[in-house]
């Protein structure tokens, strides 16, 4: 990233962009290399750290106090829990007057384009929410005519290629938005502010960070490559048997949430699920649809999918898991869990493809973590030299779970790279306690 780059002794100013050493420090840099980089002292960088909260702020705040005014006597929109008159409305009054007319106007005519914006987008997802797919997606696209950047457009999209099975369009357009995450981000941090937005913040835009991108191509691509290797069958019996799952998203019928709403729709549901697991592994392909947006009704499918004895059910159930949908990647990797031994070659497999990808697989690293074998360990010490700080830090999280004094020169080796980012402290000293209370 553009922070690393910069050499000891370099100013702020002679990097581009005078919030690099924020944005180095909200990368994880530590402090003291910090201030080494750009020859800042403590003060100095104390400073502009508030000058970059005091900007910010101000930038959010901007938008909305020109199209909606606030009361004096109300909470100041900045989250100070001040009034409005004893925080920002005098910086906010000077600034009205100091500002030209005609900058004004066309503050205001931007503020409400977005304000409305933001009501689109908003009926956008609810069409999501009441299964009108095709509604949804006409609507993002009308809207991303004249809105392009804005990735709640692209994401309403998606989702809607997903359910009604245009797996093409959304392949293209997932992997498209999270180059430009990545793009975005990148520029970002390298002169604060967005490419595609302007310096001036005329054009209205709206990026998701590129984990988020990341997830939602690789559900894209999973479902393109499922369509291939798991074919529908053309038995209507199937479809229907899937559809019926379909129930559980019927939140007036099951208002329950979280662990009760599972257990109360599983309960009602219980003669459909029999009825699924009797027809056995015919039913995949008519299952695997149900995944690629998330719904009550995706919560079932890794116990399914584990019920069948089905060669492909370990990988189809590691894929799934880099989902990352709430309680549905848990279920998946608890099934692999629930493998054992069996289920590590898998993961070494889906661990060794795609490696794109390779953030979304944390999940697996863990399992790998909980099955403590000569494979599993093998696996995670050579992931503690991934180029990825991130999965560096989890591999060796899992590996300290093993408890297994051999993994030591891998943890301190880890340790050592990453430095300020290395979260494997606890991790050498669990394995240090486990020796210490059996002597070994």
């Amino acid at each position: 990233m553009s922070g690393s780059s910069s050499t000891p002794g370099t100013s702020p100013s002679a990097s581009g962009n005078p919030w690099q050493p924020v944005y180095d420090i909200m990368q994880g840099v530590h402090r003291d290399t910090v201030l080494a980089r750009y020859g800042l002292r403590d003060q100095d960088l104390d400073k502009l750290i508030e000058d970059y909260k005091t900007s910010r702020r101000q930038m959010a705040l901007a938008d909305h106090l020109i199209v909606k005014r606030v009361g004096r006597n109300e909470p100041c929109p900045c989250g100070s829990g001040k009034k409005y008159k004893k925080c920002c409305l005098p910086h906010h009054e000077e600034a009205r007057k100091a500002l030209p007319k005609d900058e004004l106007q066309q503050m205001e005519e931007r503020a409400k384009r977005r304000e409305k914006l933001q009501k689109d987008v908003e009926k956008g997802f609810s069409h999501l929410l009441e299964g009108s797919y095709d509604k949804a997606r006409h609507h993002a696209e009308r809207l991303l005519e004249v809105y392009p950047e804005d990735d709640r457009l692209h994401d309403i999209l998606v989702t809607a290629c997903l359910a009604t099975g245009d797996y093409d369009t959304a392949f293209y357009r997932a992997r498209t938005r999270w180059q430009v995450a990545v793009e975005e981000k990148d520029f970002f941090q390298e002169n604060g502010y967005h490419k595609r937005e302007g310096l001036e913040r005329k054009e209205l835009v709206h990026f998701y960070s590129p984990a988020t991108w990341l997830e939602k191509f690789w559900i894209a691509q999973r479902a393109r490559a499922y369509e291939q290797e798991f074919p529908r069958t053309g038995d209507d019996r199937l479809d229907r048997l899937a559809g019926k799952l379909k129930l559980a998203n019927d939140m007036k019928r099951f208002p329950q949430r979280d662990a009760e709403g599972v257990e109360t729709r599983r309960r009602a549901l219980e003669p459909v699920l029999v009825e699924i697991r009797q027809a056995g592994p015919d039913m995949i392909p008519h299952l695997l649809p149900l995944c690629y947006t998330f719904s009550w009704a995706s919560l079932f499918v890794p116990d399914l999918l584990a019920s069948f004895s089905h060669e492909a059910v370990p990988r189809l159930l590691a894929e799934l898991s880099m989902f990352r949908f709430p309680y549905f990647a848990q279920m998946c990797l608890k099934q692999l869990e629930a493998m054992g031994e069996k289920a590590v070659p898998v993961i070494a497999q889906v661990l060794s493809e795609n490696a794109a990808f390779d953030e979304l697989k944390v999940g697996l690293i863990m399992v790998l973590g909980a099955v403590p074998t000569e494979e599993s360990f093998s696996l995670l010490a050579q992931l503690t030299e991934h180029e990825s700080p991130y999965v560096v830090n989890w591999a060796a999280q899992a590996l300290g779970r093993h408890k297994n004094p051999q993994a030591l020169p891998y943890l301190e080796k880890a340790k050592e790279r990453l430095g300020a980012l290395s979260k494997i402290e606890g991790a050498i000293q669990d394995i240090l306690s486990e020796r210490e209370k059996t002597g070994a």
